[in-house]
C-alpha cells in the first residue's frame, strides 16, 4: 500500500481540514453585508448573475473583495484537505476493518468524500471565476447553486459516516 494511505496522513489531512473549516466558520462574518447578510453563503447560493453582481458590489463598496478572494482560496485548501483525509480514512477502514458492515461504512466514506470534493470544487471554482472577473455569470452562478445541495448532503453523510467508522474501528481494535 502506498505511503499516502496511513493513519498519520489521515489525521493530518482530515484533522487539518476540520481545523480550517472551523476557522472559516468562525471568521465567516467578515463578508456579511446588508446585501449578503450570510456573506459567502449568499454568494454560494446566488443562482443568477444579477445576484452575484449585487453581492460582489456590496463587498467592493466595503473594501472586502480581496478578503473574499482569499476566503475562496482557503475554501479550496479546505476541500483538498478534508476530501483527501476522508478518502484516505475511508480506504483504510474499508481495507482493514474486521466487520463486513464496517467495511461498507468505509466505502461509503470514500464515495461520499469523493462526491463532496467534486461538487465543492465545482461550486467554489465557479464562484472564484466570477469574483476574480468581478462579473457574475448566469451559467456559473446557476452551476454553483446547483452543486451546493449535493455538496452539503455528501459533506454531512461523509462526516457522520467517518465519525461512526472511527468509533466502530476503535471498538474493533480494542476487543
Amino acid at each position: 500500500m502506498s505511503n499516502l494511505y496511513s493513519w498519520r496522513n489521515f489525521w493530518i489531512f482530515w484533522g487539518g481540514g476540520l481545523a480550517l473549516f472551523i476557522y472559516l466558520i468562525l471568521s465567516g462574518g467578515m463578508l456579511d453585508t446588508s446585501v449578503a447578510p450570510s456573506g459567502i453563503l449568499d454568494h454560494q447560493s446566488a443562482a443568477t448573475a444579477d445576484r452575484v453582481n449585487a453581492i460582489q458590489q456590496s463587498w467592493a463598496a466595503a473594501g472586502l473583495l480581496e478578503t473574499a478572494r482569499w476566503r475562496m482560496v482557503a475554501d479550496l485548501l479546505f476541500i483538498t484537505l478534508y476530501m483527501s483525509g476522508g478518502i484516505i480514512g475511508g480506504r483504510l477502514i474499508w481495507q482493514h476493518a474486521v466487520s463486513p458492515s464496517l467495511k461498507k461504512v468505509g466505502l461509503l466514506c470514500v464515495l461520499s468524500y469523493f462526491v463532496f470534493g467534486l461538487t465543492d470544487y465545482l461550486e467554489t471554482v465557479c464562484q472564484l471565476i466570477q469574483l476574480v472577473g468581478e462579473q457574475g455569470s448566469d451559467m456559473l452562478a446557476g452551476t454553483a447553486a446547483l452543486a451546493r445541495p449535493l455538496k452539503i448532503l455528501t459533506w454531512i453523510v461523509g462526516t457522520v459516516a467517518m465519525i461512526v467508522a472511527l468509533v466502530w474501528r476503535w471498538r474493533e481494535t480494542r476487543a
